[in-house]
């Protein structure tokens, strides 16, 4: 199928290829070639982790008689409204339709080919074995989950439960390589850590010192610091390197670090101290992140309970946004680069409806069936 996805645009639907073992769980078919007869073919949006499933296929995943429910409630079923989704069949649009019994959130079903599309959380209820989190078994997942909290527990650091990057985010190694290089390389002697970092007194007092705002995000202050930053590149980077494409990821980058470090300078009250690191940028990557996939969830442990929730990506970055603002205006820890994070936050969030205005239109020129509304207009 080659069709865009009717809910946000971002992306081409993909097929994901689904095998049922012996234990009736069921696993992804990720080796190459074509998947064997018996697998169950549904087309998914990497982005918003909606579904399409072919009539017959939510069945078949073993999820209960959802199609023959639907069938039954479909006489009741008004006609397409203006808004509607178009099927991704290339049909026309979908209309809604309503069924208590299953889910309390109307459903997109196509009444010529009898297609159903499910959002993420839709897919999760009424087909959680087609979610990367759902399939293997029972213990298997529980076992997985288990190995997440015990590594939550020393780290506290948030870890995501299904977005998986499509393709290898080869800016976000070459990047994180970088990092490393240039923070042995400062503590060799080899890279004098002031001529990089941000001194706002100085930057504020000296033009020779501008070009600090940019150099500062490629070197860091310890390993701590260094392991932390390349950890939250790399969780929110890989989908938005993607997303953006590289050289669109490498301008976020570098254009968030450089607003974050010229935030730093004119806000900060820490005027002498050097302030270096890849946070701001990182923040800007985030920003990005909360634009382009807010219902992601995140595994993150509740400090001090050490109880492990699934927060949706949006509730995790509000807070930590919050946090910042909280921080940067009202505490006394001065030293701390608050606004270069809230900088780079600002211009993420500036940014990206750029760059996703952009990549609707790009991927409704390369599919077959266009789901955006300037579709047609973009494809002559």
């Amino acid at each position: 199928m080659s069709a865009q996805c009717p809910a946000c645009y971002l992306h081409a639907l993909v097929p994901v290829h689904l095998l049922q073992r012996e234990d009736r769980s069921w696993r992804q078919w990720d080796e190459k070639g074509a998947p064997p007869a018996e697998a169950v073919t549904i087309d998914t949006c990497p982005v918003c982790f909606g579904a399409w499933f072919d009539q017959g296929e939510i069945d078949a995943l073993g999820d209960g008689a959802v199609d023959a429910l639907l069938r039954a409630q479909e006489g009741a079923s008004a006609a397409p409204g203006a808004g509607a989704r178009p099927c991704p069949r290339g049909h026309g649009p979908m209309f809604e339709l309503r069924c208590p019994a299953l889910i309390s959130t109307p459903l997109d079903r196509c009444g010529a080919c009898g297609g159903l599309w499910l959002d993420g959380e839709e897919r999760r209820r009424l087909a959680a074995a087609s979610t990367k989190e759902g399939q293997g078994t029972r213990k298997e997942r529980l076992v997985r989950r288990g190995v997440i909290w015990a590594a939550q527990l020393l780290t506290h650091l948030p870890v995501e439960v299904e977005n998986p990057a499509r393709g290898t985010p080869w800016l976000v190694y070459a990047l994180l390589v970088a990092y490393v290089a240039l923070f042995v390389a400062s503590a060799e002697g080899l890279v004098y850590y002031r001529d990089w970092a941000v001194v706002a007194g100085k930057v504020v007092r000296e033009t020779s010192s501008v070009h600090t705002i940019f150099t500062h995000q490629f070197l860091h202050g310890s390993w701590l610091h260094l392991l932390g930053n390349a950890y939250f590149l790399h969780l929110f980077g890989d989908n938005i390197e993607h997303l953006f494409g590289r050289l669109r990821f490498a301008a976020l980058l570098i254009g968030a670090g450089a607003f974050g470090g010229l935030m730093h300078t004119l806000l900060t009250q820490a005027t002498a101290t050097p302030m270096v690191g890849a946070s701001g940028a990182i923040a800007g990557v985030m920003a990005a992140y909360l634009w382009s996939f807010p219902h992601a969830k995140l595994f993150q442990t509740v400090p001090f309970v050490l109880i492990q929730i699934k927060i949706p990506a949006w509730v995790y970055l509000v807070v930590w946004v919050g946090l910042q603002v909280v921080m940067g205006f009202f505490s006394q820890e001065y030293e701390m680069a608050w606004f270069s994070h809230l900088g780079g936050f600002v211009f993420g969030l500036g940014m990206t409806p750029l760059v996703l205005r952009w990549r609707r239109r790009a991927v409704a020129r390369n599919v077959t069936v266009p789901a955006a509304p300037y579709a047609r207009a973009d494809s002559r």
